[in-house]
């Protein structure tokens, strides 16, 4: 199996799985995304998760005459988690959700870069899309509820995106599984 398969099989499942709840239980999905830009939990979380993930990028890059500075991330890093869960704790889980979007993209192209079909530029596409999205949550993180109360104002509309993310991450499933 490639590694954009699985790549592919990763990025489908997770676009499954995160809109099944639109449709196995409208109602609660509709409550929970309300409540998800501000929920404490899911902020600490994320942040956490993303600021580690750029912590491992930045250990990994070579940075020329700034490699002397990297085992300060040791000690930046929870630092910075600690500043930006204290200062930044308005809609927290929607821009660390954003910075999390922005950093998935790039094992995603790294796969996709030597692969010969072009069916392959539909996980290229797919990053560029999460790219923006994640730069729009970290700029204006109240789209996020905009979004999720406009696309969930009833439970057909919720049923409604649930299906097509659930389409559309099978549809990246099969991708994975046949051409990839």
């Amino acid at each position: 199996m490639s590694r954009l398969a699985i790549a592919a099989l990763i990025l489908g499942g997770g676009v499954a799985v995160l809109h099944a709840p639109c449709l196995i239980a409208p109602s609660r999905a509709r409550v929970w995304l309300a409540g998800f830009p501000r929920n404490p939990w899911a902020g600490w979380l994320l942040t956490a998760v993303a600021l580690a993930w750029s912590a491992w990028l930045i250990m990994h890059i070579p940075l020329g005459g700034f490699d002397k500075w990297k085992p300060a991330l040791y000690v930046a890093a929870p630092l910075l988690f600690v500043l930006v869960v204290l200062l930044m704790d308005e809609l927290l889980a929607a821009r660390a959700l954003g910075g999390l979007l922005m950093l998935v993209p790039s094992p995603l192209l790294d796969a996709a870069r030597p692969h010969e079909s072009e069916l392959r530029l539909v996980v290229t596409v797919l990053a560029y899309g999460l790219v923006m999205a994640g730069m729009a949550l970290i700029l204006c993180p109240y789209l996020f509820r905009q979004a999720a109360a406009w696309g969930t104002r009833t439970d057909t509309r919720c049923r409604l995106w649930g299906s097509a993310g659930l389409a559309a991450g099978l549809f990246v499933i099969v991708l994975a599984l046949t051409i990839y």
